[in-house]
């Protein structure tokens, strides 16, 4: 078990067996020459010891980090749930005309809501046909950047010809 792409638990484990070793076979001696470097038993097993620490710290805060971003993910959830309730409750309570009032908790105002006219509702109609033969018959990635093309009903007639298929490339 040896290598520099040591997962945590195997380089405990690692760390831990190189101390045994070190305690076993070389505490009788005062020295010894690592790399060209004097040093002692107690040295060595001391930079073992570290990495040991090290990692143990390291997961404790790993596992600390984990259980504080689910707290926060369960904050913000209940918070995205009371902004939207609060803004329900402003426009129930004085209107969508309180467009100040939205705004000064940072709401944008409600759209308009309006009938469709029957002739934004063929132009939608065309231009979802016109989409769908520009698209053709390819992949979910290549077909969600090709839009169709649709002239306006003033100066195209109510038929358009398919538009010519720009490749997406990658």
């Amino acid at each position: 078990m040896s290598g520099n792409t040591l997962n945590n638990v195997n380089a405990i484990a690692l760390s831990q067996k190189n101390q045994a070793g070190v305690t076993k076979y070389f505490t009788a001696l005062p020295t010894l020459m690592l790399a060209g470097v004097v040093t002692t038993p107690k040295a060595i097993n001391a930079v073992f010891q570290a990495d040991i620490d090290a990692t143990a710290a390291l997961d404790t805060a790993e596992a600390d980090v984990k259980q504080k971003r689910t707290a926060q993910k369960a904050a913000r959830a209940a918070a995205l749930a009371e902004r939207s309730d609060l803004k329900a409750y402003i426009i129930a309570t004085y209107g969508e005309q309180a467009v100040q009032m939205l705004a000064d908790f940072g709401f944008d105002p409600p759209k308009p809501k309006g009938a469709k006219t029957v002739a934004a509702k063929a132009q939608a109609v065309a231009q979802a046909k016109a989409t769908r033969a520009a698209r053709g018959t390819k992949g979910v990635k290549q077909k969600a950047g090709i839009k169709g093309v649709v002239a306006t009903p003033a100066t195209e007639p109510a038929t358009p010809a398919a538009p010519p298929v720009t490749p997406v490339t990658k």
